[in-house]
Parts: structure tokens; C-alpha cells; sequence
């Protein structure tokens, strides 16, 4: 037989091998087992965004917000695109932008008014692409409006008028808006701010407001700059005080002048036979649109006559002076007359004996057209007096108290100097005026 050689031995040993595992055994003899092949863990990336949407409200121009970008996951986060759309940009990082674990990144986005998107590509497996929403208003003017006085309004005299309005802005509180109160015809009123409500105020003192119609803009401007104005036109009516006025405007005729100790206009001294008037010359009133307010004293001497308050028409005058004792100085004088009668003349057809108020026309004394009974005037003490005419409509009131209210048809419109008249005749009386105020109204309508 035979015997094979040593390299084929060699040869059928190796593919033996192929055919068997080689195991360790132990010093017994035993087999080991050994360690099993594990995987390495997966790490998965995660791409979070804050905010994950932006609405910046009214804006002024362009404005800014701040998003990042964090890797919320584990293993490194990839990002390979940002895309802004819409009115929006931002200076992007150099792309691939790689984010370690908890790493962050903050981009700084700018928009104006409008609507956009960010998105975001990157390998985050649940979610590839993202897109974050981009929004923002653009800034409206503040909103005003009128509440006081209303448009067309006519304001008396003497008054303070409270000019009202509201505001409401869509991105200032209205306490930072600047307001702006302007007169047409005196320039600028008043700067000071809304209150934390809205509303917007001004007290214009009737004292200081020239006459006639004004044309009132108030202004109101946010921090944007952006500005808005709403406009009312009202009419100051005119009125004067005998204490403001130059006296040299004043025409005293007879035995009237003007007593600079005591301030008031002295018509009468209790003495007989006299008669005086003063006029306030340097305007006039229309006759059939004024109001007079006034304080009077008849006191002092032995009871008469009286006085009046004249309208006295420019247009047809002849003089300032009517007849003196119960003429009480406005007989024939043009206009109308509202008297103060302290003693009874029989025969100038007083329309009862004890003290009277009444109204004449064009110095009628004989025809009061209208009247009522007094209580007694010559009580050593001054009395307030005020005469309204408008249209054809009479109203007297003394002390408070209204005695006439009553319409005159021959009340026509006229060209008036405000004035008074007084006389005495056998018996006496100081006849005083003081606290004048005239209404004349210079607005249509008024």
C-alpha cells in the first residue's frame, strides 16, 4: 500500500479546518462561551425651533426677531438649507450648518409689513423640512374723534368749553401719543397728553379766545411718526365787560360819568332834574340778538324815577339824551328799552304804581309792550339784571327771577350801542351800573 505524502496531509488538514469551529476550553476541559457581536446604538437628530412662529403685530418699516436653532436629539444635526420668503431676510451661516448635541444657533430676522415663511432643510429624519411662519402688520395712524363741542356748535360768552376727544392706537399706549391742539386763528392751544384711557382734553377759557369761528385741528402722532388730525369748527360769539374796557369807548352824555373809585357807572346823583345815559361806542350789538347782564343800584335819595337799559339803534340816532324825569332819559330815543320804573307817573301811563320792569319800543314810555310788578328796588341794595332778546323773543329776569317772557313782533335787527339811561325830577336817586357783560353774537345763527 501506499503511504501519502506529507504536502497532501498537509492539504486535508486545512479544509478540515474549514469544516470545524476552534473553541477555548477550560483547565477541565470544558467549552467557553464567548462574548456576543452587538451592534453600536442609532443616534437620531432632532431639529427644534423657537419660536415656531413669529407675528410681530404693526411694525414700523422693517423690524427684527430672533430664532434659534436647536439640536434637541443625539448625534450631530446637519442643516443644508434656511429659505426666507415673503418680506423677510436674514444674513444665513455658512451652509451645511452642523449642530452638535444641544448645540444652538440663532439666526436674526428682519421684516417689514407682510406675511412670510423660514424654512428649514436638514437630517432630521421626523422631519426634514420645517417651516416656521413669518407675520407682521403694518402700523395705522392713531384714531381720533370729536366728542365736544360738536361741528357748527356757537359757544357763549364767558364760558370755559372742554374740548373732548378720544384716540386708540393699534401699537402705543395713548398716554405716549403727541397730541396737538391748533386754532386756526390762535395758533397752537395745547400739547398735553391723552390720559391712560383714551380720552383727550383741553379747557379753552372763553376769556382768552378771540371772537368769530375757529377751525380746531387736533393731532395725534405715534412712535412710528405716523400722524392723523381730526377738525371741528365752532364760533365764539363776542361779549365785553365794563371792567376790561377802555372807558374812552364809552360815550357818556348828560349828567352820567364814570366813577373810577368805585369802578361803576354813575348815571344820577340824588339830585333834582337830572338825566344822564353811557353808551358803549366802539361796537355794536344786533337788536335782535344780544344778551345783557348787569348789576343796578336806585337808591339813596327821595324815591324816583328809574333807569333803563337801551339798545339804541346807530342807524337812526339822533343823540344819546331822551327826556329826563319820568322819561327816565330814553324817551325818543330809536331802539328798545327795558326800564327799571321806581316811581309811579300817572302821566306817562305807568301801567301800575309800585315798581315795574318794562319793555318799549323806539322810546315809547307811554306803550310798554310788555311788563310785570317789581318788589321793591329802592331798598339801598344792588340788584342783578339780565335782558335776553333773540328774534322777536323777550326775556328779563332781576335778581334771579324771571318777570318777562314774551314776544315782541316790531323787534327787528338792528346796528345797537349798548347802553343805559336814568333821570330824576322833583325826587331823587343815585342810579348806578356795575359787572356789565354784553353778548353779541357775531356767529350765524347765533
Amino acid at each position: 500500500m501506499r503511504t501519502p505524502s506529507l504536502a497532501l496531509i498537509a492539504v486535508i488538514a486545512l479544509a478540515s479546518c474549514t469544516d470545524y469551529e476552534l473553541v477555548e476550553k477550560d483547565d477541565n476541559g470544558a467549552v467557553e462561551d464567548s462574548d456576543p457581536v452587538v451592534d453600536p446604538p442609532i443616534q437620531t437628530p432632532e431639529l427644534q425651533v423657537s419660536p415656531t412662529a413669529v407675528a410681530l403685530g404693526p411694525v414700523c418699516g422693517e423690524e427684527s426677531v430672533e430664532v434659534t436653532l436647536t439640536n434637541a436629539g443625539e448625534g450631530a444635526l446637519t442643516i443644508t438649507a434656511l429659505t426666507p420668503s415673503g418680506a423677510w431676510t436674514f444674513t444665513p451661516p455658512s451652509l451645511p450648518l452642523v449642530l452638535n448635541q444641544g448645540e444652538q444657533h440663532t439666526l436674526t430676522v428682519t421684516g417689514g409689513p407682510g406675511s412670510g415663511a423660514l424654512t428649514i432643510e436638514s437630517d432630521d429624519p421626523s422631519a426634514p423640512t420645517l417651516t416656521v411662519p413669518l407675520a407682521s402688520d403694518a402700523n395705522a395712524p392713531p384714531v381720533l374723534t370729536f366728542l365736544a363741542p360738536g361741528d357748527g356748535d356757537v359757544l357763549p360768552v364767558s364760558v370755559v368749553t372742554e374740548l373732548v376727544a378720544t384716540l386708540e392706537d393699534d401699537r402705543d399706549a395713548p398716554e405716549s401719543i403727541g397730541i396737538t391742539w391748533t386754532s386756526d386763528v390762535e395758533g397752537v392751544l395745547s400739547t398735553d397728553p391723552a390720559s391712560s384711557s383714551g380720552l383727550v382734553r383741553y379747557e379753552w377759557d372763553a376769556a382768552a379766545r378771540l371772537s368769530g369761528t375757529h377751525l380746531v385741528t387736533l393731532t395725534g402722532t405715534d412712535s412710528c411718526g405716523a400722524s392723523s388730525e381730526v377738525q371741528v369748527s365752532f364760533c365764539q360769539d363776542a361779549g365785553y365787560t365794563a371792567d376790561s374796557l377802555d372807558l374812552a369807548t364809552w360815550y357818556f352824555a348828560g349828567n352820567a360819568s364814570y366813577d373810577s373809585t368805585n369802578s361803576w357807572v354813575e348815571l344820577t346823583k340824588p339830585l333834582t332834574s337830572q338825566s344822564g345815559t353811557a353808551f358803549q361806542t366802539a361796537s355794536t350789538a344786533s337788536g335782535d340778538n344780544v344778551v345783557i347782564q348787569f348789576s343796578f343800584f336806585a337808591s339813596g335819595g327821595s324815591g324816583a324815577d328809574g333807569l333803563s337799559l337801551t339798545a339804541l339803534d346807530s342807524s337812526r340816532m339822533t343823540g344819546f339824551v331822551g327826556e329826563l324825569g319820568g322819561g327816565l332819559g330814553y324817551k325818543g330815543l330809536p331802539g328798545w328799552s327795558v326800564e327799571i320804573d321806581t316811581y309811579y307817573n300817572g302821566e306817562y301811563n305807568d301801567p301800575t304804581p309800585v315798581d315795574h320792569v318794562s319793555f318799549h319800543l323806539d322810546g315809547d314810555v307811554y306803550n310798554p309792550i310788555l311788563w310785570a310788578t317789581l318788589p321793591e328796588m329802592e331798598d339801598g341794595k344792588w340788584h342783578e339784571m339780565s335782558v335776553s332778546v333773540s328774534g322777536t323773543t323777550v326775556v328779563v329776569d332781576v335778581d334771579g327771577v324771571n318777570y318777562i317772557n314774551g314776544t315782541v313782533s316790531g323787534i327787528t335787527a338792528f346796528p345797537a350801542y349798548v347802553g343805559f339811561s336814568a333821570s330824576t325830577g322833583a325826587l331823587t336817586n343815585s342810579h348806578l351800573i356795575d359787572a356789565l357783560e354784553v353778548t353779541r353774537s357775531v356767529c350765524e345763527g347765533g
